[in-house]
């Protein structure tokens, strides 16, 4: 019995699934084929009509969970007497809760790098893995098959929030080069103290040209992902400013539009948006409302800051054909190896 269609695995609360096989009784004509979900408890029986003796028969089964977990669908066949076979064919499988918003799967938001539909990545992006949780760990290596994990965060991050080893998954942690120094961010993020930053947007704008000269962890990142070839997960500490800019990259180079690479970045403010409500109100206690200001361009994706990385990727390089090739030090088959894996354009 094979599930279908059988590129698959991955099924969720909600939607059908189709399920087909082949019931044989031997000697006996199928007069039905059986189905049961709670292991052999109760059955339903389906007839079957113009069965020979000397042939079996091909059946299809639909069913849509209604509630994530794990199951298992027997089938059997049963003669014309009502007798059912002694063989008893079983296809375990799991329905996910439905994908939480911007099509993100579970509490480390992992979301496809290119397509639509988290079934057809073979790259993904997500948050820190530190809390990650069995039920999405299995889903990220057997669900999705990833097999790299690349943790951009810095130094101190992940010493302080380091994140499990995941079994048949190679775990890489790449650092920016002038991330050294100890972050203390947090600490001025508040009230009387958070205006050191100037006008809302400005750092974050910064930030974002400072990526293009100082961290040569993206094409690290993309180099080793186009020589592997196989399905790849990237993040930082809230999969927003350091993925977000590496997978703009990462589209871009395989061909997407400018309004599909913005659209795909200010996603992240959909997924992340509980996280940034619970964050806002615990930083901003204090503040006066231009503070709130400066508060929000820092926990959310602007596309300013977007537009502040290309701006200086073509004021630093000419073009962004030469950002790729002198800056990112891809060469035209891993470029074309990326495009595989990121997919056509949408």
């Amino acid at each position: 019995m094979t599930a279908s269609p059988a590129h698959t695995f991955i099924h969720r609360v909600g939607e059908p699934i189709e399920f087909e096989g082949y019931a044989d009784d031997f000697e006996n004509a199928v007069a039905g084929v059986q189905f049961s979900l709670d292991d052999g408890v109760s059955w339903t029986t389906y007839p079957t009509e113009g069965v020979r003796s000397d042939r079996g028969v091909r059946w299809t089964f639909a069913y849509t969970p209604q509630v994530p977990g794990r199951y298992l669908l027997k089938a059997r066949a049963v003669d014309g007497r009502g007798v059912p076979a002694s063989v008893v064919s079983g296809f375990a499988f799991e329905a996910l809760e439905p994908l939480g918003a911007g099509g993100a799967y579970g509490d480390v938001a992992v979301r496809p790098v290119g397509p639509a539909d988290l079934r057809e990545g073979k790259i993904f992006r997500s948050r820190a893995l530190t809390d990650i949780t069995a039920t999405e760990a299995t889903f990220l290596v057997n669900g999705l098959g990833v097999r790299s994990i690349y943790d951009i965060r810095n130094q101190q991050e992940v010493a302080r929030r380091p994140e499990p080893y995941l079994t048949g998954v190679k775990m890489v942690a790449v650092e920016p080069a002038t991330e050294s120094r100890a972050s203390n961010s947090g600490r001025r993020l508040a009230a009387g103290v958070i205006g050191e930053y100037g006008a809302p947007e400005e750092r974050m704008c910064a930030n974002y040209r400072r990526y293009v000269r100082e961290y040569p962890m993206i094409g690290m990142v993309l180099r080793s992902m186009a020589a592997e070839g196989v399905p790849s997960l990237v993040h930082c500490k809230n999969g927003k400013d350091r993925t977000g800019v590496l997978c703009a990259v990462l589209l871009r180079l395989a061909g997407f539009s400018d309004e599909a690479i913005m659209d795909d970045y200010l996603l992240t403010n959909a997924v992340n948006a509980q996280r940034t409500e619970e964050e806002f109100a615990r930083m901003s206690a204090g503040m006066t409302p231009y503070e709130e200001q400066i508060l929000r361009s820092f926990l959310e994706a602007r596309p300013a800051y977007l537009h502040a990385f290309f701006d200086e990727v073509d004021r630093v390089y000419g073009s962004f054909t030469a950002y790729v090739s002198d800056g990112l030090r891809l060469t035209p088959v891993q470029c074309a190896s990326l495009r595989a894996l990121v997919g056509e354009p949408r």
